[in-house]
């Protein structure tokens, strides 16, 4: 039988990297803590961790079992927080996975009214891309999570928060007004890498348009893309919320992209059929106002709310 403090012991040494260190997070005796591991292994009869000059690592069965350690721990933080919740007061860990762009805009806000509003609930705020945010909802790692463009699925229940208009960035000083599409043809772009999101998007349009892109640089991480554009490497696709910052001080340029039009939907998901706790229905209603408050007070801008678009369609 697996036992919680073991695994707890075992996700912590596995974090730090380090048993020392892990004891040390943990509060626990050093001693005790390698005494638990290896009752661990035997009872598993499987190696779990190898000690080498870079720390301790898990084999590839402590990868395993940390996968499924994970789930066991945040289950039952779950059942005890939806126990303790009877009392009315929302208490316990939240985590919410969201993508760079969407972080830039709405993480702080979220944070600062979950502070205020719900004093009880310990917050934590994951990011990612939209597709690792896609594995760890299916894993059940997650309270929930915002991604792009959802299709139906029957791992997850989404609800369509916000469209987003896509713009071309580029070097300060760039020409201003929209952009056709087919105009992206001659551009470098510095776009992420195969599988993502935004990639998918443009060269499913390129296709449909006959457009020819032309990807000189291929880079996943968001400040690296901006501070490339801000030197004239190249041209980038994002959303304006990604680049705010550096386009009012005029390190880049951005142009809407239109003829047609390149956007993208944000939804908010879950797993299906998981439990939700007191704490996680109560930081959702939260994020669902602050995504209103954002977007209707012009902190999220180049988006419209889906149910205002659903209302004038």
């Amino acid at each position: 039988m697996l036992d919680l403090r073991q695994l707890r012991y075992f996700i912590g040494i596995v974090d730090e990297g380090s048993f020392t260190a892990a004891a040390q997070k943990l509060n626990v005796a050093q001693p005790a803590l390698s005494h638990n591991i290896r009752n661990l292994e035997a009872g598993l009869g499987v190696k779990l961790l190898t000690r080498g000059v870079h720390g301790v690592k898990p084999t590839a069965a402590g990868t395993r079992l940390y996968e499924h350690a994970e789930i066991i721990l945040r289950h039952v933080a779950q059942a005890t927080e939806q126990v303790r919740n009877c009392s009315g007061t929302p208490s316990g860990l939240v985590t919410v996975g969201f993508t760079s762009s969407v972080a830039l805009v709405a993480a702080v806000p979220l944070v600062q009214a979950v502070r205020a509003e719900l004093p009880q609930v310990s917050l934590r705020v994951v990011e990612s891309f939209s597709g690792t945010i896609l594995e760890w909802l299916n894993d059940d790692r997650l309270d929930f999570g915002c991604i792009y463009d959802v299709t139906r699925s029957r791992t997850l229940l989404a609800e369509s928060l916000v469209r987003e208009d896509l713009y071309l960035i580029g070097p300060p000083g760039g020409e201003g007004g929209d952009i056709a599409f087919d105009e992206l043809a001659g551009k470098d772009l510095i776009l992420p890498s195969r599988p993502h999101n935004l990639r998918d998007r443009i060269e499913r349009v390129a296709r449909e348009t006959c457009t020819i892109v032309t990807v000189a640089v291929e880079i996943n991480g968001l400040p690296q893309i901006k501070t490339l554009v801000a030197k004239g490497v190249g041209y980038s696709v994002l959303p304006i919320s990604a680049v705010m910052e550096e386009w009012r001080a005029g390190q880049v340029s951005a142009r809407l992209i239109v003829s047609p039009s390149l956007r993208r939907s944000v939804h908010l998901c879950r797993p299906r059929g998981a439990p939700v706790t007191e704490a996680a229905a109560a930081v959702r209603e939260t994020f669902l106002r602050v995504v209103r408050d954002l977007v209707g007070g012009g902190d999220w801008p180049g988006t419209l709310l889906l149910d205002e678009e659903a209302a004038a369609s």
